[in-house]
């Protein structure tokens, strides 16, 4: 990593549901980070759906009660079902308001233990370039030895990554004003689908129509309207372990997407100077969602 001096690491929202075994995987990886002892960890515990998720949630909560290995660890157990967006986007604004910045981890989000100190580097760094919405933790191209510098893409990924309030800000649930510009500009929404390779379009759109409950697209589209970039390793610090039954909005035939992680290959890092987009990595790290989305 470069030599910033993280004297104040940023706190950690870390989200929660009926996944204990998930759940204690990724706490034990986080736990095992250079600058956990030094950070404050925040836990959101959304309340079961259902009576069918009464039971892991209860686990899931008795476990996150015995945290130890963080600065501190404040839990806030939800009193209703929130639902991933909602538990999402008010956790994330509440440690925004308070602290100015975040790192945000969920459940089925394994890291490096070089990750945390990544992610508060970059927000160290690019604090007052508003440009820099993002630091990102994953990386889904295969690592390559000696390629050791992060770099700029204009888009965004949700499996681990640090964000300022400055940034967040931009981030509104209702996307009817984004609905509106997608629908009467195919320009722009192509653009806004990695130029037709995923169907970020439709599913926001699907949001607009009250088909979808998601917060991604949103914060997607709070990025690209402003022609924001964000900041990427050049291997991945992440791993998504929560491709099984237990997952929300994947399963099994979603692996792809993690089939180049290495969370052994742990090589020094170093952040860039320049805000150029890489245009090559940008054209691969578009072509990998295309062609790993597509069947065989």
């Amino acid at each position: 990593m470069s030599n910033i001096d993280i004297k104040n690491p940023a706190p950690i929202a870390f989200f929660v549901y009926k996944r204990p075994i998930h759940t204690k995987r990724v706490i034990e990886a986080l736990a095992a980070n250079d600058l956990a002892s030094e950070s404050d960890l925040f836990i959101f515990s959304d309340a079961p759906m259902d009576d069918n998720a009464r039971e892991d949630v209860l686990a899931v909560r008795e476990l996150i009660r015995n945290i130890k290995g963080f600065r501190s660890v404040t839990i806030t157990e939800r009193e209703t079902n929130y639902g991933i967006a909602k538990n999402i986007i008010d956790g994330v604004t509440e440690i925004c308001d308070r602290f100015g910045r975040v790192v945000i981890v969920e459940d089925d989000i394994l890291t490096l233990s070089s990750f945390l100190r990544f992610i508060n580097e970059g927000l160290e760094k690019y604090k007052d370039n508003e440009k820099v919405f993002a630091v990102n933790g994953f990386w889904p191209l295969k690592p390559q030895p000696g390629d050791d510098k992060a770099l700029f893409l204009k888009h965004w990924g949700c499996l681990g990554w640090g964000t300022w309030k400055r940034a967040w800000d931009f981030f509104d649930y209702d996307v009817s004003d984004a609905a509106e510009k997608l629908l009467n500009d195919e320009v722009l929404a192509w653009d806004f689908s990695m130029q037709g390779r995923t169907n970020g379009t439709d599913m926001l759109l699907r949001q607009f129509r009250g088909k979808l409950k998601d917060w991604g697209n949103q914060w997607w589209w709070a990025i690209f309207s402003q022609n924001g970039i964000s900041l990427y390793p050049p291997h991945s610090l992440t791993d998504h372990i929560g491709f099984d039954s237990t997952a929300w909005h994947a399963d099994e035939s979603a692996k792809w997407m993690c089939q180049n992680v290495d969370l052994s290959f742990d090589a020094p890092i170093t952040l860039p100077d320049s805000f150029e987009i890489d245009e090559q990595k940008q054209e691969e790290y578009a072509d990998f969602y295309y062609w790993g989305s597509c069947p065989a």
